[in-house]
């Protein structure tokens, strides 16, 4: 399937939200992140609605759509060399933070935001913290698309990648634009944890 692919702008910030927390609510990390069940989706959003802005500012979000100018189908958020961010860090503002996670979990969620900091390569990189593709347009290609747009890019800056995979078929997938794994951030019973991966800049 071949997608329009764009950068996204702040009137997609909510569209960007949505995908992401459709495609991602579930995921064992992102538990670990913003747990609980109760309101889950729209906390979650609210989460990414603060990862989209700031990304917005230290790094780019790519986005795809069914046609040019349809809604958001797909969405990559890339944090640029030397703009580190962790993932909860990013959002604007404590009271948002509080709001998604709530008062009692925001120790233990800051500190697992850092554990993901610290695990990151000091080398300078560009960083996917999250990707996405809404549940109507899986398994149509739709996030190798973005992930090659963005890569073709990386590349011709001389630039290497880092991202975390959250699970074995994610990590096959990245394995194929040419990530490798380079280490684990553990999560109870190990089982649950995230492997980082490395892309070394190319050529």
């Amino acid at each position: 399937m071949t997608v329009p692919l764009g950068v996204a702008t702040t009137a997609d910030v909510r569209a960007c939200a949505a995908v992401l927390a459709e495609a991602l609510a579930d995921d064992p990390a992102l538990h670990r992140l913003v747990p609980g069940e109760h309101d889950r989706h729209s906390r979650v959003a609210a989460v990414y609605e603060g990862t989209v802005r700031g990304a917005l500012v230290a790094g780019i979000v790519d986005v795809a759509r069914r046609e040019p100018g349809g809604p958001v189908i797909g969405v990559a958020v890339w944090e640029a060399p030397d703009r580190r961010r962790a993932p909860l860090v990013g959002l604007r503002g404590l009271p948002r933070a509080v709001g998604a996670v709530g008062v009692r979990n925001l120790r233990a969620s800051h500190a697992e935001s850092a554990r993901y900091a610290a695990a990151r390569p000091a080398t300078p990189h560009w960083y996917l913290t999250d990707i996405a593709v809404g549940g109507a347009a899986r398994g149509l290609g739709v996030g190798s698309a973005l992930l090659r747009h963005r890569l073709a890019t990386i590349d011709a800056d001389g630039a290497a990648a880092y991202l975390e995979a959250t699970s074995p078929v994610n990590q096959r997938l990245y394995e194929r634009f040419g990530f490798a794994p380079r280490g684990r951030i553990g999560g109870p019973g190990d089982d649950e944890g995230l492997t980082t991966m490395w892309r070394p800049a190319q050529g």
